[in-house]
């Protein structure tokens, strides 16, 4: 198996140490709960071609049952929209595309001055003012991409999407844990699927029964398994979602991408 991406996640686990307890009658050995921090790295496995072909069927599959329920196309919705005024209409395209217009010459005002030792008062006010609209255009932007990203949210296209992107955290997430097959033999590190099951419905289902309540969980080796869960599910979301639209296609780049999309700290 070919990594992708992987990350540490750190959980607290509770032990019991034995110890020397001084009684009246002597040294006694007794036991007392200590609690220590566990380190485990998740890992992203690489799709190959084969599963990607598998995962562009399941997403047609998705997208073709969410417009038989009813769900508009991201196409069709934008034509709606734009008949009625709305975000992809003209007037609205227009407007973005003279903001984009003023970003890009800010940006070359900045790159033009701002690497200059010395600057006139005017040019000084020129880099100031430059900087100002980039900043502004930027935040234009970005409200605008976030407004359009919401309003298509709940198209088949959108919601074929979201499922995809799970297929692929359900089928590709794994966890670092050590292994001891043999009582006299070294402890070693293996690779252990984090969503058990043979098929994707099995798959799904145990993450279903990871995101049931803690306190509903009895049993103690789903518990650990839940608590990776809970730690790892947003970031391999996000690693996902980065490398399928093709912003990082490895560790640095992925890495890269985290923080400049999603403000994740290197």
């Amino acid at each position: 198996m070919k990594e992708l991406y992987s990350f540490v996640v750190k959980r607290e686990v509770e032990k019991q140490v034995p110890y020397v307890k001084k009684t009246k009658d002597g040294p006694v050995e007794s036991f007392k709960k200590s609690k220590t921090t566990v380190k485990n790295r998740i890992v992203l496995v690489k799709p190959s071609m084969s599963d990607v072909e598998d995962a562009e069927f399941f997403y047609g599959q998705k997208y073709n049952s969410f417009i038989n329920s009813g769900f508009l196309t991201k196409a069709m919705l934008a034509k709606k929209m734009g008949d009625l005024g709305g975000m992809t209409s003209k007037k609205a395209e227009d407007v973005m595309s003279a903001v984009l217009l003023e970003n890009i010459e800010a940006s070359r005002v900045i790159e033009f001055f701002d690497e200059s030792e010395n600057l006139s008062e005017e040019q000084e006010k020129t880099l100031k003012d430059a900087k100002l609209k980039f900043a502004e255009t930027q935040k234009q932007m970005l409200e605008y991409e976030v407004a359009l990203r919401d309003q298509f949210s709940q198209t088949a296209d959108a919601r074929a999407e979201q499922k995809l992107i799970e297929w692929f955290v359900i089928n590709f997430s794994f966890y670092e844990d050590t292994v001891k097959e043999k009582e006299d033999e070294k402890e070693k590190k293996d690779l252990f699927p984090l969503f058990e099951g043979e098929i994707y419905k099995e798959k799904r289902n145990f993450l279903l029964s990871l995101q049931e309540p803690e306190d509903d969980i009895e049993d103690a080796q789903l518990l650990r398994i839940k608590n990776l869960f809970d730690s790892s599910f947003e970031t391999l979301i996000r690693a996902v979602t980065i490398w399928y639209n093709k912003l990082g296609t490895d560790q640095k780049s992925i890495d890269e991408a985290l923080t400049e999309f999603f403000d994740v700290p290197k």
